[in-house]
């Protein structure tokens, strides 16, 4: 056999060894560069619940993933080493961890990330309260609902926030809210007017330091024209029997708006509220306290009435308490 016809098959058959080696996808290449693997998965801080949807980035290589509905994600990476993973998703704190890579390796990695508190509703409401010493009264009443995706208990602080005025809130738990209310005399002009037209926000962070603040929000309305109470009045020592006729002087406004009546009995003092009724119709000017045996006649003493103004919105304004005598 020609000699070099055999020396062709050899080399088809055993290979040539002085073959040029520079396929960076073949192991025994000096070029190979290898892969390896990261997988891992994201999951709320103290909670063990899986969270979806979280951005993984590889900063090295510039590669993003996203956590599927089980919190898990997987990719591949061509760079060996040490790599740095960073997890984030909006309304958590990013979490960030470092890994060691080898061709042909994999490595799991697990991400715990911390929810921002959450405001889901928040109201602020005016009050004026009128009276006959020493100057009406008037206050805002703000009223927030909160959560956190790490539980309740991790809440730190709410706050209702205006300009660059803090006013901390309490947490109510017969409702499930944060309240506050905040006087006047605690706002740089000494009126509530001033909130009027002003960006207004809800201002919460966890014992982690995350940190939300809410959509702002505005004060739709300071109602400063009343009802005044007619019958029985203070003014002319009234004296009635155990079911008055309530009767006032309807305010002049544009606003749709329905009335409260609230009847309070004294004692040394001491008020004690025995019978309100809300959403009395707007066009109403007079109110008989029920003598259909629904509730119990006033019994013999002293009292006080008022009429409030309530527009749609839930801001008020009370009239001057009215004294009456009941025989």
């Amino acid at each position: 056999m020609n000699r070099r016809l055999m020396t062709f098959l050899l080399c088809l058959v055993i290979g040539c060894s002085d073959a040029p080696r520079d396929n960076p996808l073949d192991p025994l290449s000096p070029s190979y560069a290898g892969e390896a693997t990261v997988s891992g998965s994201v999951i709320l801080k103290d909670q063990g619940i899986p969270i979806s949807l979280a951005l993984i980035r590889i900063l090295e290589e510039g590669i993003e993933v996203t956590s599927d509905s089980t919190g898990h994600f997987s990719c591949r990476l061509h760079s060996l080493g040490q790599a740095t993973l960073v997890c984030t998703k909006d309304n958590f704190t990013p979490d960030t961890q470092r890994v060691s890579l080898t061709a042909g390796g994999s490595q799991s990695v697990s991400f715990l990330l911390n929810g921002a508190p959450v405001v889901l509703a928040h109201t602020i409401l005016t009050r004026k309260v009128d009276q006959y010493y020493p100057s009406p009264q008037y206050y805002v009443d703000v009223a927030a609902q909160v959560t956190d995706p790490n539980g309740i208990t991790d809440l730190d602080s709410v706050s209702f926030v205006v300009s660059s005025l803090v006013y901390p809130m309490d947490y109510v738990p017969s409702v499930k809210q944060f309240q506050t209310r905040v006087f006047k005399y605690d706002i740089p002009t000494n009126t509530i007017e001033w909130l009027v037209g002003k960006a207004l926000s809800i201002v919460s962070t966890d014992r982690s330091g995350a940190r939300n603040t809410s959509e702002p929000f505005y004060v739709t309305r300071v109602i400063e024209t009343g009802a005044t109470p007619v019958y029985p009045s203070s003014l002319n020592s009234d004296t009635t029997n155990g079911t008055p006729l309530l009767r006032w002087v309807t305010p002049s406004v544009t606003f749709p708006f329905s009335y409260t009546l609230g009847i309070s009995r004294l004692d040394a003092g001491t008020q004690t509220i025995v019978w309100a009724i809300a959403d009395v119709n707007s066009l109403l000017n007079q109110y008989q306290y029920p003598a259909d045996g629904s509730v119990p006649p006033l019994d013999a003493g002293d009292y006080v009435w008022t009429v409030t103004v309530v527009d749609e919105f839930g801001n008020t304004c009370r009239s001057k308490e009215s004294f009456f005598v009941v025989r």
